[in-house]
């Protein structure tokens, strides 16, 4: 799957959806997913790409800030775009926020689009207090299916068992 160059990014924004990058770290046939008591969801890493950056820079930025400087460090800068997702928000949360496209348009956001990037760890170890999180673990195909299927946010469990 090709990455989306910056203009496709905006496109995206000019349709009203909010570009998002999220991070499948493996390691030794495991996937990492860290667990925020705010909202009590295990979930993937994500967070928006802003405007006029690439999948690559959001992906470094967005991880980085998540889950510190030392993990990013042992991440392999060899990223691949493994699929994309997309989320409509219900009507009563349409447009309810504003997004700015890289022209500097407001558009009144009705969703987010997900893009979805694999990247190898060289070790499972992670300072949680590094991260924005509580907790994290590296999971089986399986165990990380149960997660998702136990979540109370049906919108991001959909989308991340697509992944």
């Amino acid at each position: 799957m090709n990455k989306p160059t910056r203009q496709e990014l905006d496109k995206i924004r000019q349709h009203g959806l909010r570009p998002q990058v999220v991070g499948c770290f493996l390691c030794n046939k495991k996937i990492l997913f860290l667990y925020s008591k705010e909202y009590d969801l295990w979930q993937l890493p994500q967070g928006g790409i802003d405007n006029c950056e690439t999948i690559d820079w959001a992906f470094e930025r967005e991880m980085t800030e998540e889950l510190g400087k030392t993990f990013m460090q042992k991440s392999s800068e060899d990223l691949m775009l493994v699929g994309d997702d997309k989320t409509i928000f219900p009507i009563s949360a349409q447009y309810s926020r504003e997004l700015e496209t890289d022209e500097g348009q407001i558009i009144l956001m009705r969703g987010k689009k997900y893009f979805f990037v694999v990247s190898q760890v060289k070790s499972e170890k992670i300072n949680i207090k590094d991260t924005e999180f509580n907790d994290y673990k590296w999971v089986s195909y399986t165990q990380g299916m149960h997660l998702i299927n136990n979540t109370h946010q049906k919108g991001k469990a959909k989308t991340t068992a697509k992944i």
